[in-house]
């Protein structure tokens, strides 16, 4: 098992805190933002997952490509390709960019 610990800004006053486990093909993110507090797919794990680390205030920064690498072969990653999908797709109605949001979520947590 690995392990990576972020801290990221958000609107709080204090950064957010961002957890990656890596256990064989398993990847669990964990972010304590509102969002991410109440299970929903939050901006900050998917902006590192997607290899857009800006936000982080960790010294740690670097390392955020290793979570990148992580995601591949996971269910996190199926997730994400869904949810782009259904953004990308003019005809998708919001109920179902919602419920891939939700699926990613599901994922990133389980």
């Amino acid at each position: 098992m690995q392990e990576l610990i972020f801290h990221v800004k958000g609107s709080a006053r204090e950064p957010y805190e961002l957890i990656f486990i890596k256990d064989g093909d398993s990847l669990t993110a964990i972010c304590n933002c509102p969002a991410g507090s109440h299970g929903n797919a939050c901006k900050h794990r998917l902006a590192i997952i997607e290899g857009k680390p800006k936000g982080i205030v960790s010294d740690n920064a670097d390392r955020a490509p290793l979570v990148v690498e992580w995601l591949a072969g996971t269910d996190v990653e199926e997730a994400l390709a869904e949810l782009r999908a259904a953004e990308k797709n003019p005809e998708a109605s919001k109920s179902a960019v919602a419920t891939a949001k939700k699926k990613l979520a599901r994922a990133m947590n389980s």
